[in-house]
């Protein structure tokens, strides 16, 4: 007996281990099957919270296949954004869900995603983009959706998880906001913040395609005492209703611009010719003139007076541009108002009158001292021209009734354009000038250009708007003040003393 103490010892040693490593099992077993089943609890609150949000949230949340491109997974409240049933929104094709633009853009940031996960650049998954989406009904809706790329556990992309919100009405404010910066309130039209933002661009386009731009300037004619005397609202009006008829003589492509007060200027780009602009300023002119008539029968009179600046030849950039315009416009206000001003880069309104002629709604050309060259008888002959000029304006007014006198006007005009342009080459060899070949080249097209004018006034085919333009944007503002003077420098010394005298 004493000697099988230590067995029995031994053994009961052995089992009280066992017993122990059995326990801390089962209790092991126990704790993960309860935390198991904790897991499995929480992963089902976790899912049906999900499932709540999914189907509860105001947005669309949704799963889209990138094997297959169309959604797993809807949430109900697609109906609300789109009017379709969830069922509805899987079933259909990915054309469907948005537009044709819209499409190609989620296509190339989709595209553009899966490259940068693919070269290893998995930092950024989340793309945010504004799509067009067709309702039911066929309208569509401005939505943003949120995206992110899901892999699987090879890390391999194989879904988007999305979320699409209804901006509907954010983009509605933006519109609001953007037209308030950017508009008149009053007329609707564009305003000065939006003209020099958009002006730069049709220059910048004009020289890239060696296009024509025009700018007019137009200010009302005797609006202040209408506004004084009828008061504010009747004053609104007819800024309104003048804002329209300008619009009416406008196409699509042109731009009208209210730019405070009384101030209007239009912006005609892809001009054909230079008379096109002239065309359009007057057809403005002959719309404002007529009167305006309220709702209680109160006829009020206002007319227009208007400057022309035409881009390359007036200005290169929008200051100067808007500074001709400007300019004109004053002149055609100083000549009497409802007139139209062609835009002459170097002159101020002292060179410039009124043409006498009874209906005549352009401005006359005035010598001025500073138009001199230092070499006497080019600037006789181009005094002469100047007056010879003035008696053609005057006389085309009245050339349906008197054609015999404005034919003789004309003539007498172009003997004088022959005689000047040879004898002012016969000065310019004699003073050896380098570009003399260049300058009697534009005598030949202006000579050509002038004779083209009288057969088309013979057969009764040219405007008088086409007949001002040559006159005094090409002939006048083109040669006399710009091209000529750049030989002034060969007589510097004569026309100095000429200022001196």
């Amino acid at each position: 007996m004493t000697a099988g103490l230590p067995i029995d010892l031994a053994m009961v040693v052995a089992v009280a281990l066992v017993v122990s490593v059995l326990l801390y099992l089962i209790r092991r077993e126990r704790r993960e099957t309860a935390a198991r089943e904790m897991a499995v609890a929480e992963l089902r609150e976790s899912e049906s919270k999900f499932r709540f949000i999914a189907e509860n949230s105001g947005d669309v949340i949704w799963v889209m296949d990138i094997a297959s491109w169309h959604n797993t997974y809807v949430s109900p409240s697609v109906y609300r954004l789109r009017g379709y049933t969830r069922e509805e929104a899987m079933a259909q094709p990915v054309e469907a869900v948005m537009t044709p633009e819209s499409l190609q853009r989620v296509k190339s940031i989709l595209a553009e995603a899966i490259g940068r996960w693919e070269a290893g650049e998995r930092t950024d998954a989340v793309r945010v983009v504004e799509l067009d989406q067709p309702h039911k009904d066929g309208h569509l809706i401005a939505t943003e959706v949120v995206a992110t790329l899901h892999a699987n556990a090879q890390g391999k992309l194989v879904s988007v998880l999305g979320v699409t919100r209804d901006i509907t009405e954010r983009k509605r404010t933006e519109q609001a906001i953007r037209q308030l910066a950017f508009h008149d309130p009053l007329t609707q039209l564009p305003n000065r913040r939006l003209l020099l933002d958009r002006l730069p661009q049709l220059i910048s386009r004009a020289k890239r395609e060696q296009s024509r731009l025009a700018l007019l300037f137009i200010d009302l004619d005797r609006f202040k005492p209408i506004n004084d005397e009828q008061g504010h609202e009747v004053g609104d009006w007819l800024l309104q209703s003048v804002a329209q008829r300008i619009q009416g003589c406008l196409r699509e492509s042109d731009t009208a611009a209210r730019i405070g007060g009384d101030e209007f200027v239009v912006l005609l780009p892809d001009l054909q010719a230079d008379d096109d602009a002239l065309a359009v300023a007057e057809k403005i002119r002959l719309a404002l003139a007529q009167p305006f008539v309220t709702q209680d029968k109160v006829g009020l009179g206002v007319s227009s007076s208007i400057g022309v600046a035409l881009y390359p030849d007036d200005g290169q950039t929008e200051q100067e541009l808007l500074r001709i315009g400007d300019e004109a416009m004053y002149r055609a206000k100083k000549a009497g108002c409802n007139r139209v001003a062609l835009g002459m880069p170097g002159a101020d309104l002292a060179d410039f009158d009124e043409i006498r002629s009874a209906g005549q709604s352009f401005v006359r050309l005035s010598w001025k001292l500073s138009f001199s060259s230092g070499h006497p008888k080019i600037d006789q002959q181009h005094r002469d021209l100047f007056r010879l000029t003035n008696v053609l304006l005057g006389k085309a007014a009245a050339q349906p009734d008197e054609p015999a006198q404005f034919n003789i006007a004309f003539d007498a005009l172009l003997a004088h354009m022959a005689e000047h342009f040879a004898c002012e080459e016969e000065v310019l060899l004699a003073h050896d000038y380098p570009q003399v070949t260049e300058h009697a080249q534009a005598h030949r097209e202006l000579m050509a250009q002038a004779l083209k004018l009288r057969d088309q006034t013979s057969a009764a085919t040219v405007s008088m708007a086409e007949l001002v333009e040559f006159l005094v944007a090409k002939l006048v503002a083109g040669h006399l003040l710009r091209e000529d003077r750049l030989f002034f420098g060969l007589f510097a010394d004569d026309q100095a003393a000429v200022h001196a005298g």
